[in-house]
């Protein structure tokens, strides 16, 4: 006969960020008979927790162990029983946490501390209610693990743990795939203690041992917390920085490790942070690609959702939930050199069909070319103050040719990297605006669409759909290929700029056609039966289509005497996609008076350039009462 507990282990060291006990082992004793149980498993007690054997006690209880199991990746554990062998016959157990090794969290090592013996953890004394199972006798039992308790058993492990979460700080949306770095503010040299990726709801975890905060220029003879003022304090005083993709985009003052809530923190520390939306890029930062638009500023990474490749993020709403199309502009910062030598860089494309592709797992870039790239001016030079301001600007595709203020200055290819600008010749340096380039998306994505086809107030199906595609930058010593480094990158964008072509316009008062970038398409009931200059006495129905897969508001109007005219309202058989069907006129169409009037169709496109909002597209006519 076999027993089988198993379960999962959790704990939390803030209240909303719960974590499994990974590779923990759990263990299972039984009771002598005549023993109280109680009594046996709780006599040792600590000053800090109680329920903790040491490894004394450990050994005198060997006789009673029935099984040991390791929980898996996950916090899960099962342990099984050999009755025969253990004698067990499903009484009362004590459920122990067994430590003889450093259980590896994600902190640098698992060197066992100075002086560290084995210990143990009660977790539980309990019956189990056994019930039969094919393979024998089966109990289940979850156990989440309070938060002094875990700390403690942090402690004695010389583990230390930061947890939190990062949001916006606007709109406190949660901000996924950022690194967190931790760092420790220290007299002598900052040290990294570690770092952690954010999951989907802007949570981490990240932990690390005391030698990481006690290094010295001694170190590894001498190893002991440095603090600014010299104090006894022995935990380290926390900052962070902040990165994506390896690129560091935003760090806070160090004298943020001085604040009471920072300074000499324990091995248990929860925090809540936030960034802004775009982030203050440092001074310094080496060159990299880490903006979308110069107006709108999106953070490639920050402001664009994994699920859709739509913005987001933003506190003013009307610049999330976008598409891109037309010409973007990529930002960052830029450099002269590389490792000392002249810089050259070029931007990556990847066509991927989900937008929540994992950038890590996309095997083949393709570059963009010069001829997807438009004109960017990459920098500027001041040249001369007196008598007049003049200034040289360097340009991707410039003309090599004068100007009104100054001289154009081609930025040079050497195939497709873009040769950064060199200038060394004493006065005024070099300024670099933060444009990378304009990429012309229209070069990657896009076509047309025959429409001539539709019928006011019928779907447009089959629907189209938005692209995605990852960018990112690479840099390196000009001519160099094993200096090559990805610098940025972007999320999947979800892109469209695909034209529906001979869209129907006018309806069948004064018929023409359009290609737009969306269809917005009416005409009048009893026009469309009657012919385009029929009057209209009593009834006025609106035949409607309107579509494009970032469709944003579509509104029904119209202009002549009388008071508002309004109609019932617009339905969405697909919301966000397309709209159309029929509407009436609300009111007495016959008591309207005897003139022209115009019915107009507007639909608003979710697309931007990076700058500004694509302008919409609508469609109108005129009928006679």
């Amino acid at each position: 006969m076999k027993f089988t507990l198993k379960g999962r282990l959790l704990t939390a060291i803030c209240d909303e960020n719960e974590l499994s006990l990974v590779h923990t082992k759990i263990r299972v004793y039984s009771f002598n008979e005549g023993q109280d149980a109680v009594a046996a498993f709780t006599s040792a007690q600590s000053k800090e927790i109680s329920q903790v054997f040491e490894s004394d006690e450990i050994k005198k209880r060997a006789g009673q162990l029935l099984a040991e199991s390791k929980t898996d990746a996950h916090g899960n554990y099962e342990i099984t029983i050999d009755a025969e062998q253990s004698k067990y016959s499903g009484g009362a157990i004590a459920v122990t946490l067994y430590y003889d090794e450093v259980t590896d969290y994600g902190q640098k090592n698992t060197q066992l501390p100075k002086g560290f013996k084995p210990f143990e953890i009660v977790l539980d004394i309990m019956q189990p209610k056994w019930r039969e199972t094919n393979e024998g006798l089966l109990a289940t039992r979850n156990y989440s693990i309070l938060k002094k308790v875990w700390c403690y058993i942090l402690k004695r492990l010389d583990i230390w743990v930061i947890c939190g979460t990062l949001t916006n700080c606007e709109s406190q949306q949660p901000l996924e795939g950022v690194e967190v770095i931790a760092m420790d503010n220290d007299i002598i040299s900052d040290d990294i203690l570690g770092s952690k990726i954010t999951d989907v709801n802007g949570r981490f975890c990240i932990f690390y041992r005391s030698i990481d905060f006690k290094k010295t220029f001694l170190s590894p003879y001498i190893n002991i917390e440095t603090t600014p003022f010299f104090s006894f304090d022995n935990g380290p005083d926390i900052y962070f920085k902040f990165a994506v993709g390896g690129v560091e985009f935003f760090a806070e003052n160090p004298s943020e490790g001085l604040k009471p809530s920072r300074k000499n923190v324990s091995n248990c520390l929860c925090v809540q942070l936030c960034l802004k939306e775009s982030p203050a890029i440092p001074g310094d930062v080496p060159a990299a690609f880490y903006e979308i638009g110069y107006a709108r500023k999106y953070h490639p990474v920050l402001n664009i959702d994994p699920t859709t490749g739509l913005t987001t993020g933003k506190t003013e709403t009307n610049l999330n939930n976008q598409a891109f199309y037309s010409t973007i502009e990529l930002r960052g910062s830029l450099t002269q050199l590389h490792n000392g030598n002249p810089l050259e860089y070029k931007f990556q494309y990847a066509k991927v069909a989900d937008p929540n592709t994992d950038i890590s797992s996309i095997a083949s870039w393709t570059d963009v070319e010069p001829g997807q790239i438009a004109r960017t001016q990459i920098a500027t030079r001041l040249t001369s103050l007196f008598p007049i301001i003049r200034s040289d600007s360097y340009v991707i595709h410039g003309n090599n040719s004068p100007t009104p203020s100054g001289n154009e200055i081609r930025v040079e290819f050497n195939g497709n990297w873009i040769q950064s600008p060199q200038y060394s010749g004493g006065g005024f340096d070099l300024f670099f605006n933060g444009a990378l380039i304009k990429l012309i998306t229209t070069q990657l994505n896009g076509g047309t669409v025959d429409k001539s086809g539709l019928i006011q107030g019928s779907s447009s199906a089959p629907l189209l759909q938005n692209d995605y595609y990852a960018l990112r930058m690479v840099k390196r010593e000009a001519g160099n290929p094993s200096t090559e480094v990805v610098s940025g990158f972007s999320r999947p964008l979800a892109i469209f700029n695909t034209v529906y072509e001979n869209v129907p316009q006018g309806g069948s008062w004064l018929p023409t056609t359009s290609n737009e970038l969306g269809i917005a398409c009416l005409d009048l009931q009893q026009l469309s039966v009657g012919g385009g200059c029929s009057k209209v006495d009593t009834t006025l129905t609106v035949n409607y289509t309107a579509a494009n897969p970032n469709l944003g508001n579509v509104n029904l109007s119209m202009t002549g005497p009388g008071g508002s005219h309004t109609f019932e309202p617009v339905q969405f058989p697909t919301p966000g996609e397309e709209a159309f069907g029929s509407s009436d006129y609300i009111g007495d169409v016959s008591s309207l008076e005897k003139c022209a009037y115009i019915v107009e169709l507007t639909a608003a496109l979710r697309l931007t350039d990076g700058e500004k909002q694509h302008q919409g597209i609508k469609d109108r006519l005129s009928f006679c009462k």
